[in-house]
């Protein structure tokens, strides 16, 4: 007979990872105070575990264990956030206040969705169909935003900003014939357009000229779909 749910919670024990990941939090708390670099500690310990878990890289978890891991990780999602957008709007009702982190609470907002935007595809669709329909969508979204933002300019300027979503719609149809040589091309793509817009120096100065935007929206489907196309999951499940 297996073990009810409560007994489970009764015989838990620290793992060694779980010892390693309190360590680094503690540390990295302990050490802030020395040179705020060792914060970083703490995204390591908190953080690190689960991404490892979810690549596939550590499995010292059992099924209910990961289960109720991703049930608090999506209430940390809804949590983090619905608080994102409050504060969002509350501020932007009162651009008097000193107190607005602007747009790095724009950012994590942003993060957050953009994740769950891009696991909830992968679970539903897998690595193919998701990157090929992430590229239709975001082909989609960047040629409405530069027709709108290029409109004034005249049907030329239309035109010119449009070409934007050609890497979308192109590689999308390409996909579905040759994935593997989509897929490299796609990552070739990605490092191009990082140099070509000067992504590189996104850390200096992430919010000029809207870097760190263009990085996620821009760069990140671009990124997320060729790693899709090269994913072993497209001989696996497709």
């Amino acid at each position: 007979m297996e073990m009810s749910n409560a007994t489970i919670r009764r015989r838990w024990r620290p793992t060694p990872v779980n010892l390693i990941a309190g360590g680094l939090v503690i540390a990295g708390f302990a050490l802030a105070g020395l040179n705020w670099g060792f914060i970083a500690l703490v995204g390591l310990g908190a953080f690190g575990p689960g991404v490892l878990r979810e690549l596939g890289w550590l499995r010292d978890k059992d099924e209910f264990e990961l289960a109720a891991a991703r049930r608090a990780g999506y209430h940390g999602f809804l949590a983090a956030g619905l608080l994102a957008f409050l504060l969002t709007a509350y501020y932007r009702l009162h651009p008097d206040l000193t107190a607005w982190p602007g747009n790095l609470v724009e950012l994590i907002l942003v993060v957050l969705w953009f994740t769950w935007l891009l696991s909830s595809l992968l679970a539903y669709w897998g690595a193919r169909r998701m990157a090929m329909r992430l590229l239709v969508i975001f082909g989609g979204v960047w040629l409405i935003f530069n027709i709108l933002s290029g409109w004034q300019q005249g049907p030329v300027g239309v035109l010119m900003q449009s070409l934007l979503a050609v890497p979308f719609f192109g590689a999308a149809w390409l996909a579905s014939r040759w994935p593997r040589a989509v897929g490299i091309l796609l990552l070739g793509l990605s490092v191009f357009f990082v140099l070509q817009f000067g992504l590189q120096r996104v850390v200096d100065d992430p919010f000029r000229s809207g870097r760190i935007f263009v990085l996620i929206f821009f760069i990140g489907p671009l990124l997320v779909a060729g790693l899709g196309l090269l994913s072993r999951e497209v001989d696996e499940r497709e």
